[in-house]
């Protein structure tokens, strides 16, 4: 049957002499896989929308549990122009598009994290100094709509409320209080201060139109990446793959 929805280019690569083959992220169908016939023929102008990062209008040929669907047409709503005319905008708008594309398996639809993934590539093309703010943003959120909310309130070994800086505990995949540390001490475990903890609530409280109001200094920045992808890591299928973490890790541990 023929369909509509919007989506967000992932990825492409070709396929045959003409045709190539998009990963989509629809908001009514969830991921995707889309084959373009002849649009690599030349002239054709389909191949200038097809690009990752852009947000479409699609119509095509649909058939649940296919591997594949025959896109009819394609028209693009937003093509955030601006996320590609910044280097860190790019590493993070890819990292986000990596992210889906790994962890969603076809067919499994998600309103909410379509939402999230169109509202932060859009604050990635409009404010190219906030970037790290906005991917905390979206780590966290992706993680809470996935089923895997954190838990940064209380210790997961004793449950009394922190007082003090946590340890990421390694063994555990959780924040442990600095008396339960003592008896669990790994070499990949990491202090995240009390400050930051307080500023974890108001990532998950704030909308993200305001987000930029939340203050969060480097520290609290490199402290809320290095948990949420330890924590993600652990919890979310295929996170490991996702090899643009590295390049987005760059950025929170840079010096200056």
């Amino acid at each position: 049957m023929i369909v509509s929805s919007k989506g967000i280019i992932l990825k492409i690569f070709p396929y045959s002499n003409t045709s190539i083959i998009c990963n989509v992220f629809t908001e009514t169908y969830g991921k995707i896989t889309l084959i373009s016939k002849g649009v690599r023929k030349p002239k054709n102008p389909q191949l200038s929308i097809l690009q990752p990062f852009h947000l479409l209008d699609l119509t095509f040929y649909y058939k649940k549990n296919r591997s594949m669907h025959i896109l009819k047409e394609a028209d693009i709503t937003s093509d955030f122009s601006h996320l590609r005319e910044d280097l860190s905008s790019i590493v993070f708008g890819s990292a986000i598009n990596n992210i889906i594309n790994r962890i969603f398996e076809e067919d499994f639809p998600n309103e909410v994290i379509f939402r999230l993934c169109t509202k932060s590539l859009d604050l990635l093309s409009k404010n190219l100094r906030n970037n790290k703010v906005i991917f905390i943003f979206f780590l966290y959120h992706l993680s809470k709509q996935l089923g895997f909310m954190p838990s940064y309130k209380s210790c997961n070994s004793c449950n009394q409320k922190f007082k003090n800086d946590a340890i990421f505990s390694s063994s555990l995949n959780a924040l442990i209080c600095d008396q339960c540390i003592i008896h669990q001490s790994m070499d990949l475990d990491f202090v995240i201060k009390f400050l930051t903890l307080q500023k974890i609530d108001l990532v998950n409280k704030t909308h993200i139109n305001q987000i930029f109001e939340v203050d969060l200094s480097k520290d609290n920045l490199s402290e809320l990446f290095n948990f949420l992808i330890a924590f993600m890591n652990s919890n979310i299928n295929h996170m490991l793959k996702v090899n643009s973490i590295k390049e987005v890790t760059k950025f929170y541990h840079e010096r200056n």
